[in-house]
Formats: structure tokens, sequence, C-alpha cells
């Protein structure tokens, strides 16, 4: 029987192809003249004698040739040729690996055929949401930032009540309620639309109201009383405010525009000589076209602002962009960081200016504020929801009453024009009834 020492000594010796030596039992090393050493085991089957290899040195160590060959011996014994049996092994070792991969394959094919959350979103807000005024822009942000996130890459089939309603208490935990239920009610109507399409078979938030997620929202009421007016009055020049920002204020008083609305005013859209400002659909809430008879209140605002803007089409230019006007936060996200109680890196340090005595305000409040003022001096409210651009809830009045208030509404903002200057300057003036002056 060979030994280690025998087998890492042994050499090509002889003129043939190779030199052999015998463990005995038909096991054999062959060292060939280019100096590789071989397994093979001789032995005799049914009269036909085989000598076939079984593995290199020393990959295939001594005792590994041992145990290897006593394993043929073993099927020599039960009369099974191990040559053929290692082709019928290869042969089932192949058929199982092709087995393997197809199925494989077919995983694949499932895993980029199925259909993600992510993947069902993206589809709901290409077809959907990009019908919205924005384009979905925002809820499609606080989807992705708050849902997607954590469960963007699950197949849609296995989304569960329990997984929405677990990324949702994420958002109400860091304080953020209103968002929360808005992020859900955008989340509902999308698996209304996927069970539309069939991609699922049962709407997971079926039933569920926002009062269980971020609770209920009562409407806003928050409006300045006369008082805070003249407050707001006083506090502006502190406030460390941007001149634009201050007329902005005093046109959303008293026109009762919304914020955006103002931001993405053109002077192609304003007449200050006839005092009208047309608000084109594109950027009004509704996408209904809106003029706004400006009093003279407002067109002194839009005088300050035209010097402000130079040569630019905006009404509020960006101080970036030639060609664009501020961003639609901005002038919020002044207001707001001036009514904190500690201010944020980089940001504005006149913290608490502009709070109020009857507390934080924000810029939408000022629209509530100017429709306020026009009821207390007795204007219809059918008129002050025209100078809102309110759309008329009842169907039959929007089809049929097309009057549409004009010289109501140039009234109705030309007495609160008055007023308001009444109110910050302290003089009261002679209120002229346009009607009686038409007449």
């Amino acid at each position: 029987m060979l030994n280690v020492k025998q087998i890492e000594n042994a050499k090509h010796t002889c003129k043939g192809a190779f030199t052999t030596l015998s463990d005995g039992k038909g096991l054999e090393l062959r060292v060939k003249a280019n100096g590789n050493k071989v397994w093979y085991l001789r032995y005799q089957l049914n009269g036909k004698r085989r000598v076939p290899s079984i593995g290199d040195y020393p990959a295939l160590s001594l005792k590994d040739a041992r145990e290897k060959a006593e394993d043929m011996r073993r099927l020599l014994r039960s009369g099974i040729d191990p040559v053929e049996q290692a082709k019928v092994d290869a042969e089932s070792r192949q058929k199982e690996e092709e087995k393997r991969q197809a199925q494989d394959l077919t995983q694949q094919r499932e895993m980029d055929n199925r259909r993600t959350l992510s993947s069902a979103i993206n589809r709901w807000a290409e077809l959907e949401l990009s019908k919205r005024k924005d384009k979905g822009a925002e809820p499609m942000r606080a989807i992705r930032k708050d849902i997607l996130t954590t469960l963007g890459n699950r197949d849609l089939l296995t989304i569960t009540r329990g997984d929405i309603l677990d990324a949702l208490d994420t958002v109400i935990n860091r304080g953020a309620r209103r968002m929360a239920n808005r992020t859900f009610s955008d989340m509902k109507q999308f698996f209304r639309w996927a069970v539309e399409r069939e991609w699922i078979a049962v709407n997971p938030l079926h039933g569920i109201s926002k009062d269980r997620v971020g609770g209920s929202e009562s409407d806003r009421d928050r409006y300045l009383t006369n008082a805070e007016i003249i407050e707001l009055r006083d506090k502006l020049p502190s406030a460390n405010l941007e001149p634009q920002v201050e007329a902005i204020i005093w046109i959303m008083l008293s026109t009762m525009c919304r914020v955006g609305e103002v931001i993405q005013a053109r002077w192609a859209h304003i007449d200050l000589q006839s005092g009208e400002w047309i608000i084109p659909a594109s950027s009004a809430k509704n996408n209904q076209a809106h003029l706004v008879y400006l009093s003279d209140f407002a067109r002194q605002q839009f005088m300050i602002l035209r010097e402000l803007s130079g040569w630019s089409g905006w009404v509020m230019p960006s101080p970036k962009f030639a060609d664009k006007h501020v961003c639609l936060k901005s002038i919020t996200r002044q207001v707001r960081d001036r009514q904190r109680d500690t201010p944020l890196s980089h940001r504005s340090k006149a913290t608490g200016t502009l709070v109020l005595s009857g507390g934080t305000w924000r810029p939408h409040d000022l629209r509530r504020t100017g429709a306020t003022i026009m009821a207390e001096l007795g204007i219809l409210s059918e008129i002050i929801e025209r100078c809102l651009n309110h759309e008329e809830p009842n169907r039959m009045k929007r089809v049929y009453q097309r009057h549409e208030y004009r010289t109501e509404r140039r009234e109705a903002w030309h007495r609160l024009g008055e007023r308001l200057e009444e109110i910050i300057t302290g003089k009261a003036r002679k209120i002229i009834n346009i009607l009686e002056a038409v007449r």
C-alpha cells in the first residue's frame, strides 16, 4: 500500500506514457511525463476490463481516493458498473440543474412581472394624479416619503390595512396629523382605483375613516380682527420681511386671493390703469379664471411691486431664475418663520415678530379676514362667494344663473379697500356707493 511520502516523491521514470504505483485492490496512481498524478481504479465486470480515472492528486488525497475506490467496489459487488452509474448520476444531476434553472427563470420572470406597490402607485399617478392642478406633485412627495420608503418594493397583493396604518402612525408620531389624513385619503383613492383595475380584490382601507387615522379635522376659522390688522401694520416693519412680501400680505387681505395666485401673477394679466387683475384658470385652485377689481388700496400695493419687479414679467420674480417666479411656498415660509419660538437653521432670526394677540396666523387667513370684513360691511354672501372665486355648489344655479355680478363685485372690493385703509390709517373715509354713482 502507498503512503503520502511515496506519492509526493514519485516521479515519471520509464519511457512509457506514465509510471504506475499500485495501492492494491485495483487502485493505482499514474505519474505522467508532465508530472501530473492521476488516480485510477482497475476492475473487471461481465468480462469487461475497465480502468477509469477517479481524480487528480493532490486534489483527491490518498485517503479520499481509497474511500472513493471502496464506494465503486461496493457498486461492483452489487453488479453495477460504477462508470455507467456515474454517467447516470451525471445525467440526473444535469436534469436537476436544468429543472432548478428553469424554476429560477420562472421565479425571476414572476419577480420582473410582479406588480409592486411602488410600480402600481406610479402608474396611478401617471393616469390619475396627473389630472390634478399640481400634477400630483405634493401627494406623491408625501407618499414616497412615508409609504413607499418602507413598502414600495412589496408585492401589491401582500399589502394589508395594518401595513398602511403602521406607516401613517409614523407620520402622526412626528406631529403631522393633517398630513397623515391627506396621505390616507390619497392611498384610499389609490386602492379604489386598483380594485377597479382588478389588480387587487379588496380595498384594504375600505371602512376606515380619517377619524381613525389622524383624527377629525375641524374647519379653520382663524381671521384677523381690526385690532390685529393694526398690530400687523405695526409689526411688519420690524419683521425683516422682503418688501415684496409686505405688499403681498396687503394684496391678499384686500383682494382675498390665494397666496399661489399672487405669486404666479404676471404683469400681462394686471391693468393698473383700469384696476383689473385677471387670474388665469391655470393659477386658480378651481381651474376657473377669475377677474379681480382692484381697489385703490390694492392698486397701491401692486404699484409697489411694479417698481420692485423691474423688467420681469412676473409680479414676484425669482431672485435665482430670470424666467421664473419665486417658490410657491416662500411667502408662507417667511410668515411662519417669524412666528416660531426658535429659529430654524439658515432661516430668519426674527422669530415671534409676527405673532398677533389672537395667536399665530397663516397667509390664507387673510383671505378669510377679507371675506369677514365684507360681511361686516353688509355685502351679500353670494357676492362674497363670487369675490372668493368659489364655485356655486348648486348645479342648477351654475347652469342657468349666468349673471356675473361684475358691478356688485367691483363695489364689494372697493368697500373692502376703503375699510382696510380706514382701519390701518385710523382715518374714516366717506363710502361711495358705486351702484348709485353708476346711475
